[in-house]
């Protein structure tokens, strides 16, 4: 078993939000356990674990970019990353009952230093 992590991102105003967790001393991203001995790939735990968590609809989110994101408890996940529309946000947040929520980059410093900038792969159109 190992973890991987997922964000949603929008850009309102200019400003990119990301769908993070909150926690008691800041915030992180979403992650959901992936068995390997189940033949589970990275993204297929990722959209099942957001579906269970939330009652996600993924027809309007779209797949940005995958990355690696640092954990000093887990070591090295993968992350993918989904552009979401900014009027969409609301709906999200409620369909996981606040406990994912957006938020603005400029609060997310710490946490998006984590992300393993040399592993990025963009996913184009």
């Amino acid at each position: 078993m190992s973890l991987v992590a997922a964000t949603a991102i929008a850009i309102k105003d200019s400003m990119p939000y990301f769908l993070v967790e909150p926690i008691e001393n800041g915030y992180r991203f979403y992650t959901t356990k992936m068995h390997k001995h189940k033949q589970d790939t990275s993204l297929g735990a990722v959209l099942r674990g957001l579906q269970q968590d939330g009652d996600i609809d993924f027809d309007n989110w779209r797949l940005g970019e995958l990355s690696t994101l640092e954990s000093d408890h887990e070591g090295p996940m993968s992350f993918y990353s989904f552009e979401v529309e900014p009027e969409n946000m609301h709906l999200i947040t409620t369909a996981f009952h606040e406990k994912l929520k957006f938020v603005p980059a400029n609060k997310l410093h710490t946490l998006l230093e984590t992300v393993q900038m040399s592993s990025f792969i963009g996913f184009e159109e």
